[in-house]
């Protein structure tokens, strides 16, 4: 099947916790659908947990981890 990728998905944080994320997500999921796709992925950062416990309660599942390196000062 087709992917479909969300990344850097944020909610202003005087606009959190009133179900704007949840309803973002399902609307891209539904275009994403509409489009093709029947698979998705997304990225969150390991210590977000809160958008971690949105994105299971939307059926994703931890897949694997990758990290960010670069070279050290000087």
């Amino acid at each position: 099947g087709r992917w479909a990728g969300f990344t850097t998905v944020e909610v202003a944080p005087e606009h959190r916790r009133r179900g704007l994320a949840t309803a973002v997500m399902r609307a891209l999921a539904r275009q994403a659908v509409a489009e093709g796709a029947s698979l998705g992925y997304l990225e969150v950062t390991a210590d977000n947990q809160p958008a971690r416990n949105l994105y299971r309660s939307l059926g994703f599942a931890r897949h694997h981890a990758y990290h960010h390196r670069r070279a050290p000062d000087g």
